[in-house]
């Protein structure tokens, strides 16, 4: 029921032809694997002692203090890209949040070179949030002042910003205190509440049929002008699969796609020896190849792979292991040897 539920919010915003980069035949089934030799048989218990529980908790902070909020916005190339920003805390820090990606508003000056806000300027808020989770976003008349290529975009910085707040499950556009059933300027239907089940930054190739897909949200990275490396995410639909949390790591050792201007994360060569949830966890045990010439694996391959997995509905932690081996030195001396979870923030920003 939820994948139908999923299908029918993809036909709903226009996704009939959704195109993706799917190279080689049972990538998932039991005639390829990407590793040549048998995997060592390993008991993945979880090394349950330390846990970098951080992320999904609710901003908290007191007034007058400054609160780390992830808001999205508009890069160079098109993206709708995180930045993670200090906000002065107050009650309804969640409105004060889209305030922030209003163009012209308070982020000015606050954001890499190449990023601007995708609300339109002059745009006013009203928000209320139920208990049940529903954001209601009422916008004034600016609202309607933008561009039909950035419709969708506007949606989905809108969306994943405001979910990425615990009280927020799902949001509802209104403008001049009247509910829409579609956008005003491209008329993307909105006759349902928006959830992250929308996606973001979609990959459209024709050889995947919507109808007989899943969705997976996959963290890539790209660079601006000035060299600032930053992680966007990309929703990809795959054909069918019952193991979603395998299917994340192995698209994401298969890299975005071909023609896209976003840089892989991990070695296509990488070997994937198992995965494996675990009540809230998930373990993944990678071969020895994924080490660089310095014995350590890539922070930003890890830092990809735990955002990646985490957008997963149930998996809250990850546990990395190499060979059956909790203990996994990286390049930024983070400690992966527990179960991590989400970041509070996604590429933070030093002020």
């Amino acid at each position: 029921m939820k994948r139908i539920r999923f299908i029918r919010r993809l036909l709903l915003v226009g996704l009939v032809s959704i195109p993706l980069l799917l190279s080689g035949c049972g990538w998932f089934g039991a005639e390829e694997t990407s590793t040549k030799i048998d995997p060592p048989q390993v008991d993945y218990e979880l090394q349950t002692e330390i846990f970098t529980d951080v992320a999904d908790e609710e901003v908290m902070a007191e007034p007058g203090q400054l609160a780390p909020v992830t808001l999205y916005y508009k890069d160079a190339q098109g993206f709708v890209a995180p930045i993670g920003l200090q906000l002065p805390y107050q009650e309804g820090i969640a409105k004060l949040a889209l305030e922030y990606m209003v163009d012209g508003g308070p982020s000015e000056g606050m954001l890499p070179s190449g990023f601007t806000a995708l609300l339109p300027k002059g745009s006013t808020i009203d928000m209320n949030i139920t208990k049940d989770g529903l954001a209601i976003v009422d916008f004034s008349e600016n609202f309607t002042q933008y561009n039909p290529e950035d419709e969708r975009k506007i949606l989905e910085a809108i969306t994943w910003t405001l979910t990425g707040f615990n009280s927020v499950k799902q949001v509802e556009i209104w403008v001049a205190g009247r509910e829409l059933k579609q956008m005003p300027v491209d008329g993307t239907p909105l006759d349902e509440p928006l959830t992250r089940g929308m996606g973001i930054n979609l990959e459209r190739h024709s050889d995947v049929n919507p109808a007989m897909a899943s969705a997976v949200t996959l963290y890539f990275q790209s660079q601006n002008t000035d060299n600032y490396t930053y992680y966007v995410p990309v929703t990809r639909l795959i054909q069918y699969n019952d193991d979603m949390t395998a299917a994340v790591v192995h698209e994401l050792v298969k890299g975005p796609a071909e023609e896209s201007s976003l840089s892989s994360v991990m070695a296509a060569t990488t070997e994937v020896l198992h995965v494996e949830q675990k009540e809230d966890t998930v373990i993944v045990n990678f071969g020895s190849n994924i080490r660089g010439s310095d014995q350590k694996v890539s922070s930003e391959s890890l830092q990809a792979l735990v955002l990646s997995l985490t957008e997963q509905a149930g998996v809250p932690k990850v546990q990395i292991m190499i060979d059956g081996q909790a203990a996994v030195s990286n390049s930024d001396q983070i400690n992966y040897s527990s179960p991590v979870s989400r970041p509070s923030q996604i590429n933070p920003q030093k002020l």
